[in-house]
């Protein structure tokens, strides 16, 4: 009876133990969940992973910045920085509370304690582009260029998705003397961002001077380190700016000719191979509207240039930029393959590049298929800095067996001009 009696006794307290594990176990799982939602929710879902861990500094940070693009920081200030200070608390090393507890501080009109929180939220992790931004904001509103070009550099080093946002800012801003000089010194050490930015630059670039700095400080004109594709699109820009005469000292320096060179036109016989440069022939080719290099006809063998349009199509279909002085020139070529309708004769065209206006525009003459010489005139006005020698071809009601072609192009100055 007395043994019955203390089984009674000591059966209660059987479930003690199993009791205390299944709590702590509960405990254990707790934490590892609320452990498990901070990671993985703190930054794309802030508000779930503070609900599982209200002290989560991750988590809070993130609201507090939520908070900050999502409304008036005046308004929002106490909350922001109340946030703030719950993650700073939990992680002093955290650079979002740092950065946000600064912007409050600079909403609040304390700039020096502002400038102290968001530089030591700079020196926690250079990869917050919305410290970086401040930096930026805050040295350009000084006048610290440098300052500010150094904070650009950190943003577009350390933040892809900032390009989009800082890229079209510093190119328009490249048009300003006081930023294009400093900016052509550190684009010389070439980061890692330094071409897709030039590509925007180009762009909306509408100053010659930065343009050619930035293209000769890169050394994108040089044989050696040619970025063909690149320099032609400064070449270009400064074409459509005016700018011929450092747009030909680009294209003479990538090809190994002398800087100062100026030839009245360049392979006029059609031995080299068309390119993209301005100063080089630019063929169309398409299918029913075509420039090819093809071997010539005649006998001395070369290549000659064959123009060609069909199904109603017609245009340019060759194009060089040159740089003529005003005065009077003669063109000599050799023609072949010109017969037919004589409506839809190729014509030589020369336009002035900086307003399109045509100085000549003349057919070629009828030519039997093995060629014959042929020469023409024209004058150069004043105010005519470059021009744009054009062959164009036009597709024919009544179409030939033989295909329009050129070669052995010249210009020379007229005697007596």
């Amino acid at each position: 009876m007395l043994r019955h009696s203390k089984e009674l006794v000591l059966q209660p307290r059987s479930f003690v133990k199993p009791g205390l594990i299944l709590l702590l176990g509960l405990l254990i799982g707790w934490g590892v969940l609320a452990a498990t939602i901070d990671r993985v929710f703190a930054n794309r879902a802030p508000a779930l992973a503070s609900q599982w861990n209200p002290g989560s500094a991750d988590a809070n940070a993130r609201l507090g910045d939520t908070l900050l693009q999502g409304g008036d920081i005046k308004a929002n200030a106490a909350r922001i920085a109340a946030l703030a200070d719950r993650s700073i608390g939990r992680q002093p090393i955290n650079p979002i509370a740092a950065r946000l507890r600064g912007l409050v501080a600079a909403a609040r009109g304390d700039e020096g304690r502002a400038t102290g929180l968001v530089h030591y939220a700079e020196a926690m992790s250079r990869r917050d582009l919305p410290t970086q931004l401040w930096l930026i904001e805050t040295n350009v509103a000084r006048g610290d260029v440098d300052a500010a070009l150094r904070h650009y550099n950190r943003a577009l080093k350390t933040s892809v998705s900032g390009r989009n946002l800082l890229f079209p800012i510093l190119a328009q801003a490249a048009n300003d003397r006081a930023i294009w000089v400093p900016l052509s010194r550190m684009l010389a050490e070439r980061p890692q961002w330094w071409r897709p930015f030039m590509v925007q630059a180009v762009q909306q670039g509408n100053n010659p001077d930065a343009l050619y700095a930035f293209a000769r400080r890169l050394g994108i004109d040089q044989p050696g380190r040619l970025d063909t594709g690149l320099l032609q699109g400064i070449e270009k820009r400064l074409v459509d700016l005016g700018d011929y005469r450092r747009s030909a000292e680009l294209f003479n320096r990538a090809h190994g000719q002398p800087v100062g060179s100026n030839p009245l036109l360049r392979n006029g016989g059609f031995e080299q191979p068309s390119g993209f440069d301005p100063f080089e022939w630019n063929l169309k080719d398409e299918p029913d509207l075509a420039a090819v290099r093809q071997p010539s006809p005649r006998a001395q063998g070369g290549s000659a240039l064959f123009l060609t349009a069909t199904n109603g199509r017609g245009g340019d279909l060759a194009v060089q930029l040159i740089m003529l002085a005003p005065g009077r020139y003669v063109v000599g070529a050799t023609v072949g393959g010109v017969s037919g309708d004589p409506l839809a004769f190729p014509h030589l065209v020369v336009r002035c590049a900086k307003d399109g206006r045509e100085i000549v525009n003349t057919p070629f003459p009828a030519a039997p298929n093995d060629g014959r010489a042929w020469r023409t005139g024209f004058t150069v006005p004043a105010g005519c800095a470059a021009q744009r020698i054009v062959f164009q071809a036009t597709a024919s009601l009544d179409p030939s067996d033989l295909t329009p072609w050129i070669d052995n192009i010249t210009i020379q100055p007229q005697e007596g001009r």
